[in-house]
């Protein structure tokens, strides 16, 4: 017997998906067109080449950021191919542009329970990825940031995941008490192996912002880990920002706030911006492609 919860859950998305991706692409456009000089000229001081590689670099982190996903469900038990992994970030994606992001978690769970994924341990999967990648976002940015902000900000927002290793025997007989239906939690050598592409994920994009940054500022003096670091601590300012869908405009402040002693503000904002819109077109292009493959499965079956 389906819960009548989860089919009001399926109720609203359905409603509220379409209306949200016309909100997003609308605010999208308004970004293109309002800063379109900006874009214009940035992009051409960095060059199609350096465009392409960029855009490649991404879809690599964006590759190992799905593994995240995949290693965490695999190892408790379930049978997830990285194409429900692709999928299951991918349309959680578009949700997850709702300012709050609940509904972006919504969508992660509803599709993690269309492939099996019991809902206790949806909960646990969708709070160890999060905790997992946010961290890593954490320990990039604030690393970069060690000549301003010193070691201890770096490792303090690392506590959390190591707590979370140190304490797994100890939170899994907790489960084994409180959620007997629930499966095993992920190992010790999974949740370390996550932890290291989810800060891969994180050099590698940085890194692609850094690398456009210098490439259209030719007497920059910014060095780089300052760059890796200013990228990551602002989008993770953006995403914990709950009023704007994704950190629209306050990831990009962020980063410029904390580059504007390095150089022109204006010029950090432009590349910023760039950069925003190239990553979303690269989001907005895998997100057509997972509506399109899901839709197709299900008119198939």
């Amino acid at each position: 017997m389906k819960s009548p919860w989860l089919e009001n859950i399926k109720k609203w998305r359905n409603i509220l998906s379409p209306i949200i991706g016309v909100g997003v692409l609308f605010l999208f456009g308004y970004w293109l067109w309002n800063y379109r000089l900006i874009i214009f000229t940035s992009l051409k001081q960095i060059g199609f080449t350096q465009v392409i590689i960029t855009i490649l670099l991404m879809l690599l982190a964006m590759v190992l950021t799905v593994l995240v996903l995949v290693i965490l469900v695999r190892d408790k038990g379930y049978t997830f191919t990285f194409a429900d992994g692709y999928h299951t970030l991918n349309l959680s994606q578009l949700a997850s542009m709702i300012p709050g992001g609940v509904w972006g978690f919504a969508g992660f769970a509803g599709f993690l329970w269309s492939r099996g994924v019991s809902k206790i341990d949806s909960a646990i999967i969708i709070f160890l990825n999060t905790l997992i990648m946010l961290s890593a976002c954490a320990v990039v940015g604030l690393s970069g940031l060690i000549s301003i902000l010193g070691w201890g900000y770096a490792v303090l927002c690392f506590i959390p995941f190591i707590f979370l290793i140190f304490a797994r025997n100890r939170l899994e007989e907790f489960r084994k008490i409180y959620f007997p239906e629930s499966s095993t939690l992920p190992s010790v050598k999974t949740l370390l192996q996550a932890a290291g592409l989810g800060i891969l994920v994180w050099l590698i994009t940085a890194f692609c912002f850094a690398w456009m940054l210098f490439s259209a500022s030719v007497n920059s003096l910014i060095p780089i880990q300052v760059a890796v670091g200013a990228y990551a601590a602002g989008y993770l300012g953006g995403y914990l920002t709950f009023l704007v869908p994704s950190g629209l405009g306050v990831s990009e402040g962020l980063t410029t706030l904390i580059l504007s002693s390095y150089m022109k503000a204006e010029n950090i904002l432009a590349v910023a911006i760039s950069f925003r819109i190239l990553h979303t077109l690269i989001i907005w292009a895998n997100i057509i492609v997972s509506v399109f493959l899901t839709s197709k499965r299900k008119k198939d079956d």
